[in-house]
């Protein structure tokens, strides 16, 4: 966990892997010996473990937050984390995280101080979300050099599961068919396979976290074999993948050269959604006495 100071914030990190915690402090980096500890005080808390451990660290620091403190985590999936806190502590100002960065590395020797410069990050705003918190939080975020992104839990987790969850399954599958084709696949194997399978070095049950109980990946699947099949078909009775390279050509350089402008947003709801639902992000939360106003970048459509 990252600790240290940063815009003269202070700040303290805590970490179960006694190896990790060890390593942030021989780093410089102040490391509480308990969670309690790390969140006494704090203005803010950030959450950083697999799914499958949040429920227990959800009862482990609840009896030592204010009522003010801001919770926000930093997990794939964004619906199940937040069922978890609305049961587990129902009365903290929380607001989802999920940083679209990092690399199929994990633990402390994977840190890198410029990992979120530029990193679309989504934040969730739901109907009972604290509006003040999400502000603040952005603004942080915004100090980072990442760039949140307004959006419900359900609209994240079914725009992940295309492009997280199903890179992730893709990647494990087509490792496994060039383990298939035997040494002399495996000898030629070059830049088409080493980056099409890169992801398959991710910790395995990472990626079933990322995956599992994602109904939108589902449907990415299905659309995934649907295509597959399709060009299965068309090599089967002669014909050519060219429609199928064609489009996917088309849907990669349309992706790559986006445009985007400048906006002014106004700091509700159901603009920022709206802002986030048409790809947009944020840039700056400026606050000037009673007044804020929101800066955001869009796609040109």
């Amino acid at each position: 966990m990252h600790a240290g100071r940063h815009a003269g914030r202070e700040m303290v990190g805590f970490d179960v892997d006694r190896s990790a915690a060890a390593a942030a402090s021989a780093s410089g980096f102040p490391v509480a010996p308990t969670d309690a500890a790390a969140v006494h005080g704090a203005d803010l808390v950030v959450l950083a473990m697999p799914l499958p451990q949040l429920r227990d660290a959800l009862r482990s620091v609840r009896p030592h937050l204010s009522p003010q403190t801001i919770v926000t985590d930093v997990g794939t999936l964004k619906r199940p984390v937040l069922a978890a806190v609305r049961e587990l502590l129902p009365d903290t100002r929380f607001v989802g995280g999920h940083p679209l960065a990092g690399t199929e590395e994990s633990g402390w020797h994977a840190a890198d101080p410029l990992l979120f410069r530029d990193a679309p990050w989504t934040l969730t705003l739901e109907d009972d979300t604290d509006l003040d918190a999400w502000l603040t939080v952005a603004e942080r975020l915004c100090d980072l050099g990442a760039k949140p992104v307004p959006a419900t839990a359900d609209d994240q987790d079914r725009a992940v599961a295309r492009v997280i969850g199903l890179p992730h399954v893709l990647a494990e599958v087509l490792a496994l068919t060039g383990l298939f084709g035997g040494p002399l696949g495996l000898s030629l194997a070059a830049g088409s396979y080493r980056s099409g399978s890169r992801v398959a070095r991710t910790r395995p049950d990472l990626v079933a976290t990322w995956c599992d109980g994602n109904q939108a990946l589902v449907e990415a699947l299905d659309d995934v074999l649907a295509r597959l099949s399709g060009a299965r078909d068309a090599l089967a009775a002669g014909g050519s993948v060219l429609d199928l390279a064609a489009a996917g050509h088309r849907a990669r350089m349309d992706w790559e050269h986006r445009r985007f402008e400048p906006v002014e947003l106004p700091a509700d709801r159901e603009g920022l959604r709206a802002h986030g639902r048409r790809g947009g992000w944020i840039t700056a939360v400026l606050r000037d006495e009673d007044e804020i106003r929101l800066l955001g970048m869009r796609p040109l459509e």
